[in-house]
C-alpha cells in the first residue's frame, strides 16, 4: 500500500472514529432518536472492525458483503438489548402486580403466559377469582379493592 493510501486510510479511521463517538454522545446530532445514534455507531464501529481484516485486493463484492455483515451484527445487538429490557420490564411488572394484589389481601397464584405472546402473563386470585394481566409495557389489574372469598 502506497503512503499515500495509508495516509488516507489512518484519516479516514480516525474520522469515523470521531463520528461514532459523536453518534453516541450526540450533542451535534439531538434530532436522531438516541438508540438510532448508537445502532448506527455499532454499524460503523463492527465496519471498521471487519474491514481491517481484509486482505488487500479483496473484490468490491467481497467488501459490500463486509458491510451487511456490518449491519447485520449491530441489528442483532441492538435487539438483544431490547429483549432484555422488555423482559425486566416485564419481571417489574409482575413484582408490582403481585405487591399491589397482596395489600389488598389478594393471594395470586401461579403466573400464566397469555397464548400467542411471549411478553404477557396473567395470574389469577387463588381466593377470588379475580385477575391481574401484565405484560412489558402495561399492568391491568382486574381485582376487587378488597379480597373476598366466592
Amino acid at each position: 500500500m502506497s503512503k499515500e493510501a495509508e495516509a488516507e486510510l489512518a484519516h479516514l479511521k480516525m474520522a469515523l472514529s470521531y463520528l461514532i463517538g459523536l453518534l453516541e454522545e450526540g450533542s451535534l446530532v439531538p434530532r436522531y432518536h438516541e438508540a438510532t445514534r448508537r445502532e448506527i455507531g455499532d454499524v460503523l464501529g463492527h465496519l471498521m472492525v471487519k474491514v481491517a481484516g481484509l486482505p488487500e485486493g479483496v473484490p468490491d463484492n467481497l467488501v459490500q458483503a463486509t458491510a451487511v455483515r456490518a449491519i447485520v451484527e449491530a441489528a442483532d445487538k441492538h435487539n438483544l438489548a431490547e429483549q432484555e429490557k422488555r423482559a425486566e420490564d416485564l419481571a417489574r411488572h409482575m413484582r408490582e402486580a403481585e405487591a399491589g394484589a397482596s395489600i389488598h389481601g389478594h393471594i395470586l397464584g401461579a403466573w400464566e403466559q397469555v397464548a400467542g405472546s411471549d411478553m404477557e402473563y396473567q395470574a389469577t386470585c387463588t381466593r377470588c377469582g379475580g385477575f391481574v394481566y401484565v405484560s412489558h409495557t402495561n399492568i391491568y389489574n382486574l381485582l376487587l379493592d378488597s379480597c373476598e372469598r366466592l
